[in-house]
């Protein structure tokens, strides 16, 4: 893709999947291992693209899909599915 990042930080984030900081750090919140491998990628590609166009524009979405080609099924999965991610064991 062509993006660096400065450092990645697995954390307890409750708000959000993940973030990317102006700085290029990238945060994933932990429960992200828990979602299928596709969904996984789809989260780092998307953080990613962040570095590369901060914002959700039509080029941020398609950066993304070249990436990713089943990205808005990864997304709808999130939509789904992603409460049971929040499940503490």
């Amino acid at each position: 893709m062509g993006a660096h990042f400065n450092r990645i930080l697995i954390s307890d984030l409750r708000v959000r999947w993940g973030s990317c900081t102006p700085s290029g750090n990238l945060n994933f919140s932990w429960r992200i291992m828990k979602a299928p491998v596709a969904v996984i990628d789809y989260l780092i590609v998307h953080e990613l693209a962040h570095l590369l166009e901060t914002n959700h524009t039509p080029r941020f979405w398609n950066i993304v899909s070249v990436q990713v080609p089943q990205a808005d099924k990864a997304r709808e999965w999130l939509r789904e599915h992603g409460d049971t991610l929040e499940v503490d064991f």
